[in-house]
């Protein structure tokens, strides 16, 4: 029985009551007691009209309509992250929101917003969907190099945690961008990440060769504001091949190492910024247009800018198995979620001319202009690819279209009947099949990477 009905009752039983004698009110309260479950005393209380039963409304909303509208869109303006990460640079985030976007109005409503909890957040953005910028499981080999994996440790990259190795600490690992078909060329990002801090820098390259990798590798190293003591790859061919084993063996600063085969959490830190950094802007498009190379780059540092210097990230301290041995408790590092940027500063590994820098550097940004411009960049990249493929697909047809050409079906004028010589099956329509020399050609070329003249372009000479 609700509050509503239970309060309708009893004021009909207080009138019952007060007309009624001796024997009847007796019934009367007993009525009440079962129908109620209270007591005698507080029953005869409600009917004699010296307690008013009344409905207990609770505190009320706290915040207003419009502050909540107001919070919803400076979220979406930064990409809908994590209430815990969204609190924690709630003030920077109100404050360009307002430079760059508009003003919140009206004024209570920046206090109101300011003070809101990640608890409330989660409430008020229940149900919203989260707006991103934007695999298939196949890892082609063509051969395992003995020689290079025996010269390599073999470990996991997570024997020592990360809250207890000083920066520079970093693993590698590629993303494929080919949409769920691994044939032909396409592009692929490299990823590296810094155990410690989370720095991590993304760049692209054109299939994952061993020469593009390794130019990809130098760009990625020179854009880490500091120096890099360790790389822990994965085993796969980008990584484990002769031109990364000439350009690792010059130089003795940097320790490398390789993960167990079959073992991804021995790469832990840098596969999670697989998905959360490069499949967050990407998901799982093909980007297989060669000419977008030079703004694939440009977008991909700015979003390693934003992500490092805007986005806070969590670091786990101790991590324990539960009593009843289901699942973990893990304890983070006091002081909330961090920015790579902040805890670079933190670790005090940079000088103060470097420090400096990187503050300039920090200053010169705006965080929601940043993301804006990477989501243009993106929509920009994304209309070429299309165009590209719409272009690539009616190549394709207009080339099957000619091969068929010469086929009497084809060459017979619209609206009349076949000949009657041809029977089913006397002419083959579908393209022809290649020769035993021609298909050994191609396995060739497949195999050594090899690339026509518009593809040479930054490749490694022979």
């Amino acid at each position: 029985m609700s509050r509503k009905s239970r309060f309708e009752y009893i004021g009909e039983k207080r009138r019952a009551y007060t007309k009624s004698g001796k024997a009847k009110r007796s019934r009367i309260l007993d009525e009440v007691c079962e129908t109620l479950g209270y007591t005698r005393k507080y029953v005869i209380k409600l009917l004699t009209g010296n307690i008013r039963y009344r409905e207990r409304k609770g505190r009320g909303r706290t915040y207003g309509t419009s502050a909540l509208e107001n919070v919803r869109r400076i979220w979406e303006s930064v990409g809908c992250p994590c209430t815990t990460y969204f609190v924690a640079e709630l003030p920077r985030i109100v404050r360009e929101y307002e430079e760059c976007i508009a003003l919140i109005k009206p004024k209570e409503d920046k206090t109101a917003i300011l003070s809101m909890s990640a608890s409330t957040l989660d409430r008020a953005f229940k149900g919203l969907p989260r707006i991103k910028p934007f695999a298939t499981k196949y890892n082609r080999r063509s051969g395992i190099n003995r020689p290079i994996l025996d010269a390599i440790e073999c470990k996991s990259g997570e024997e020592v945690m990360a809250c207890h190795v000083r920066p520079g600490d970093t693993q590698i690992d590629t993303v494929a961008h080919c949409g769920g078909d691994m044939r032909g060329n396409f592009f692929w990002t490299l990823t590296q990440t810094d155990r410690n801090t989370q720095w991590t820098e993304i760049t692209t390259t054109w299939n994952r060769g061993m020469h593009n990798t390794v130019s990809a590798l130098k760009r990625l190293e020179r854009r880490f504001p500091f120096p890099i003591t360790a790389e822990h790859v994965d085993n796969g061919p980008e990584f484990i091949n002769y031109a990364m084993a000439e350009m690792q063996g010059k130089r003795k600063e940097i320790f490398i190492s390789r993960s167990r085969f079959y073992r991804k959490n021995d790469n832990a830190h840098v596969e999670q910024k697989n998905g959360s950094v490069v499949r967050e802007l990407f998901g799982e498009l093909r980007l297989d247009c060669q000419d977008l190379e030079p703004d694939l780059m440009r977008l991909e540092a700015e979003w390693s800018d934003y992500c490092n210097f805007f986005r806070p990230t969590k670091m786990i301290v101790a991590k324990t198995k539960k009593p009843d041995g289901k699942g973990y408790v893990r304890k983070y590092q006091a002081g909330g979620p961090k920015t790579p940027y902040q805890r670079v500063l933190d670790s005090g590994i940079l000088s103060e001319e470097e420090a400096k820098s990187l503050t300039e550097r920090y200053r010169s940004l705006n965080g929601i202009q940043l993301y804006q411009q990477v989501v243009r960049r993106l929509k920009r990249i994304l209309r070429r690819q299309e165009a590209w493929r719409d272009k690539k697909r009616d190549a394709q047809r207009v080339f099957l279209e000619a091969r068929l050409a010469g086929s009497a079906l084809r060459a017979a004028p619209s609206g009349t009947s076949a000949s009657p010589v041809l029977k089913d099956g006397a002419i083959d329509l579908r393209p022809y099949r290649l020769s035993i020399h021609q298909r050994k050609i191609q396995s060739v070329q497949y195999l050594t990477n090899k690339k026509n003249n518009r593809q040479l372009s930054g490749a490694h000479p022979t």
